[in-house]
């Protein structure tokens, strides 16, 4: 973040703070079709295209720790393993042996120098090639070098895995676009992964992840804790091209001085900008990121879908390495305090889907602040081809002049 655009940002806050309405021209937004978080045939697009053409994060390098060192993930619906080669090159694959489809790891990570299929032993090495097949005189005709693991595209951002099922997909870096210069040193800072924890929720992953792209619930759900942190009022937000977004919260000065101190010793990320200090960053990396940045350690929530209205949460928490190794016994008193707010996150999330399910209201209407969560709708209709989606689910493409 370079002081050019920390001015920029802090402009556009004494902005918000000052307006009285929204912007002139900012247009009104149709309400959301509530289809879109129920219908079957609509999930179904997401999961066939959608998810299967977007660049999603699948890892920190440092849980690769050792060549051969592998991951196995579950991205709504697609088994994945990603390995880390012998030749120190990251692939990845999907899960699945050319024969009948079983695994060919098990483990959620570990490390090997094959992979060796569950149910029969057919076995590839590194790079995805198949090398051994038991009783191989068995098949007529059998091509191995034919039947290798079906590859998806590998990609990193500093120490960022990402992987994508489209081989067409344009290079992660220019996706990402201007994400890589503002949080540079972030994504090439030493941490390491202090936690992870998963949970899982009856709702669409969408109605789950849209409480994470605005604070105009903060006062109401988050009376005791966000609340007294943040100036909502003054948040700048902004619209990144291919769905990404930002958004920074002034903080309150109680919460500044809280950024400035020691904090028990928690080591911190070096030569970040002064917004880490005045603000709350958080971005969103479509399609299913999204992150609340903090200088001495932040959680990556991704937000997984495993049906229409059932989404796995999961928060992967990255620290600097020094508080990680050994781990800051200050730390175990942050991840249980945010569990709080995660609590106070969802305790709508079944409520609002029973809702959505049962019409119990026509649409959703967004505001200026929720315009986030447009983008992202829009944006999806866009990667799954708006010539698939039906016209009554639709989200206009209305917030071109606002994108960045």
């Amino acid at each position: 973040m370079n002081q050019t655009f920390v001015d920029r940002i802090n402009a556009q806050m004494a902005y918000e703070f000052a307006r009285t309405e929204p912007p002139h021209g900012f247009p009104k937004l149709p309400d959301l079709p509530l289809g879109r978080y129920t219908d079957e045939a609509f999930w179904q697009l997401e999961k066939d295209h959608l998810f299967r053409k977007s660049w999603m994060f699948a890892g920190h390098v440092t849980e690769f720790p050792e060549l051969g060192s592998y991951r196995t993930l579950d991205m709504a619906g697609m088994p994945v393993l990603v390995v880390r080669g012998s030749d120190d090159v990251y692939r990845a694959f999907f899960n699945a042996c050319r024969h009948r489809g079983a695994p060919v790891v098990r483990d959620e990570c570990g490390t090997c120098e094959l992979m060796a299929c569950q149910y029969h032993s057919w076995t590839y090495d590194h790079a995805g090639r198949l090398v051994f097949v038991p009783d191989q005189r068995d098949f007529v005709g059998l091509q191995v070098e034919e039947r290798s693991l079906v590859p998806l595209r590998c990609e990193r951002w500093g120490a960022f895995v990402f992987v994508n099922a489209d081989q067409d997909a344009e290079p992660l870096l220019d996706h990402l676009g201007p994400l890589t210069t503002e949080l540079d040193n972030i994504a090439n800072a030493d941490l390491r992964v202090l936690a992870r924890v998963t949970t899982t929720h009856r709702c669409n992953w969408k109605i789950m992840a849209e409480g994470f792209l605005e604070v105009y619930h903060a006062k109401t759900i988050h009376p005791e804790t966000v609340a007294g942190a943040l100036r909502p009022g003054g948040a700048a937000i902004s619209l990144i091209r291919h769905g990404h977004t930002r958004m920074l919260t002034p903080l309150t000065e109680r919460a500044m001085n809280y950024e400035r101190e020691d904090r028990a010793g928690l080591p911190q990320i070096p030569d970040l900008s002064e917004l880490f200090f005045t603000t709350n960053p958080a971005y969103g990396i479509f399609p299913n990121l999204i992150t609340p940045l903090d200088s001495r350690g932040f959680p990556l929530l991704q937000f997984w879908p495993e049906a229409k209205d059932r989404t796995r949460l999961e928060r992967v928490w990255l620290a600097p390495a020094e508080g990680v190794e050994p781990r800051h016994p200050v730390w175990d008193v942050r991840l249980a305090g945010f569990e709080v707010v995660m609590e106070e996150d969802t305790k709508n999330l079944v409520p609002v889907q029973v809702a959505v399910e049962a019409a119990a209201h026509s649409g959703i209407p967004l505001n200026y602040q929720e315009r986030r969560i447009w983008h992202v709708h829009t944006t999806i209709d866009a990667v799954i081809g708006r010539d698939r989606v039906p016209d009554h689910l639709a989200v206009p493409d209305l917030l071109g002049d606002w994108v960045d």
